[in-house]
């Protein structure tokens, strides 16, 4: 049997002024490798965890893309983060149920929010699109050095001193500043910074961590 995969998305908005969700087809692609079945979230569906079990899922990905409602000029708008709602109703029903729950870039952002962590705004330069990152244990076979190079795609990031006290962080900014990967001290929970269905340069790190994801295992 298939396994299911609960993914969220983006909001947007045409010129006339209606709001819709979309998803960037590299979700999609990468999602497909492992042999699991999207199930895309609506962001105007009333009751999240409803849908989640209806729908059969077995896992939860929280996707990137667009500034979370704590840091966005337009934090006013309130069709514009019907999404941060529901990826924090979905973040507490799997911290609840302990359901396999991976973190991409924003989503990484909004796991650290409802845990008690916090988001430092503007903190990089557009311009840079990879750097290192330092991960502070080993994976023979997988990783040499404990370095690995990965893409950059977001504005805002996780200070070390801002990280929520559930979570671990495995790897940091070559200066050691800003969080770009954790675990849950004690729940299934993966968080990256960067985005790992976009072009990366740490694809074999990717596909490790992400496979211990799926079948719920320690990382």
């Amino acid at each position: 049997m298939t396994n299911k995969i609960l993914i969220t998305q983006r909001i947007g908005r045409n010129k006339y002024g209606d709001y819709f969700d979309y998803l960037e087809t590299n979700y999609i692609k990468f999602i497909e490798q492992y042999k699991l079945q999207p199930i895309l979230l609506p962001n105007d569906i009333k009751n999240v965890t409803k849908f989640y079990n209806e729908n059969n899922c077995s896992l939860i990905l929280l996707t990137g893309g667009d500034d979370i409602k704590e840091l966005s000029i337009q934090k006013h708008n309130n069709n514009l983060f019907k999404r941060d709602d529901n990826e924090k109703k979905l973040a507490k029903f799997a911290l609840q149920r302990k359901i396999p729950i991976f973190c991409i870039c924003r989503g990484f952002q909004i796991m650290n929010v409802v845990l008690g962590g916090k988001v430092s705004k503007n903190i990089n330069d557009n311009n840079i699109r990879k750097h290192k990152v330092n991960l502070n244990k080993k994976y023979p076979n997988i990783v040499d050095n404990k370095t690995i190079i990965v893409n950059s795609y977001h504005n805002h990031g996780i200070t070390i001193n801002d990280i929520a006290k559930p979570l671990e962080v495995l790897g940091t900014t070559k200066d050691g500043k800003y969080v770009e990967i954790y675990k849950h001290k004690s729940k299934p929970v993966f968080g990256v910074q960067w985005h790992p269905e976009r072009k990366n340069y740490s694809k074999k790190f990717d596909n490790y961590i992400f496979k211990r994801f799926i079948n719920n295992k320690e990382l």
